[in-house]
């Protein structure tokens, strides 16, 4: 049935002989409303000719309270890299999101995964044991693709962005980001603003540099090939940052990890943070190093992020064509201690 203008919550209201706040409660998606009067409100409505979707979209609401497996098991892939280094941003995207899963009456299974190992499959794929997955963090391509091709349940990403367009992802501001941490090193008076990141690790990695690209060029400032230092990373614990003789005043860092490995070289060279050398960076989560604490940086917020990725694999687990959507979580900078004006 179309829906007829002249229909209101009054209508309904009077058609059911309940209060018009238990129309809209039952509409929108309330609570104080039970499940058997909603039912009621909702084909009333229907019958009636009422539009509910411009109700705070109450029937999809609905629809997902009262589809979603009560007992659904959300499957969490993470790369042994991320984990082996011990406490880490991710294992703490991996907590929070088991803790987003618990609230919504789901159970999560984490598998940690040797994605280096060409021959390796997850096995909670293989054995069926999951509604959903979620994957966290960058993945080898190699077994990427063939957990894509194993998998018979929705895959939801976080922190990390596919070219496949059939899957759902869930990012931290990686490119305003980046841009918001370099501009505090820019306020401080810096000209000469190195970066550090592997561009090949992934796509956040990249994104971030464009971030820090986009500051330098609207600041008018020139990006010295020889300050575009790798880290390469990827989740070791080996540092394999190599720097040139001549050092800028100032380095933006794609991550609080890589800048505790530049600060360790620094260090190394004498040179003092921010006394000789400011830098800024990005996540917000450096865990058990000297720089813990004094280090300015663009908060992640990973809560936000755990409990869109939930959101997403739930939904899809109903409505498999709701695959496909790009979530950006955005956030602030952390200032700290570890900027100061440059000395030249």
């Amino acid at each position: 049935m179309r829906p007829k203008k002249d229909v209101k919550l009054k209508n309904v209201a009077d058609a059911l002989g309940i209060s018009v706040v238990s129309v809209s409660n039952a509409l929108g998606g309330k609570r104080g409303v039970s499940e058997a009067l909603r039912e009621r409100v909702f084909e009333c409505a229907k019958q009636m000719g009422l539009d509910v979707s411009i109700y705070g979209k109450g029937e999809e609401k609905k629809k997902e309270r009262t589809l979603l497996p009560e007992s659904a098991t959300i499957g969490v892939v993470v790369s042994e890299r991320y984990i082996s280094i011990g406490t880490s941003f991710y294992w703490e995207m991996y907590q929070k999101t088991a803790c987003e899963a618990a609230k919504k009456g789901a159970i999560t299974m984490l598998e940690i995964a040797d994605d280096d190992n060409e021959m390796y499959s997850p096995q909670m794929i293989a054995r069926k044991e999951v509604d959903g997955l979620i994957v966290i963090g960058p993945m080898r391509e190699v077994f990427l693709k063939r957990l894509l091709k194993e998998a018979t349940c929705p895959v939801v990403f976080m922190d990390q962005q596919i070219s496949d367009c059939r899957y759902s992802s869930v990012l931290s501001g990686n490119y305003y980001g980046m841009y918001r941490s370099t501009r505090e090193l820019v306020k401080a008076g810096h000209k000469e603003i190195g970066f550090i990141g592997a561009l090949e690790d992934s796509r956040n990695i990249i994104d971030r540099y464009y971030g820090y690209k986009k500051c330098m060029r609207e600041s008018g400032l020139k990006i010295n090939r020889q300050w575009l230092i790798s880290d390469g990373t990827a989740g070791k614990t080996r540092s394999e940052i190599v720097l040139p003789e001549e050092l800028p005043t100032a380095f933006a860092c794609c991550g609080d990890f890589s800048a505790g490995l530049l600060y360790d070289k620094l260090k190394e060279r004498g040179l003092r943070v921010p006394e000789d050398i400011s830098l800024a960076s990005y996540d917000d989560y450096l865990q058990d190093h000297e720089l813990s604490g004094k280090l300015t940086s663009y908060h992640v917020d990973i809560e936000h992020m755990a409990k869109c990725a939930i959101k997403l694999v739930l939904r899809e687990m109903v409505d498999p064509s709701a695959a496909g959507v790009i979530y950006e979580v955005d956030s602030y900078v952390v200032c700290r201690s570890s900027i100061a004006k440059p000395r030249r």
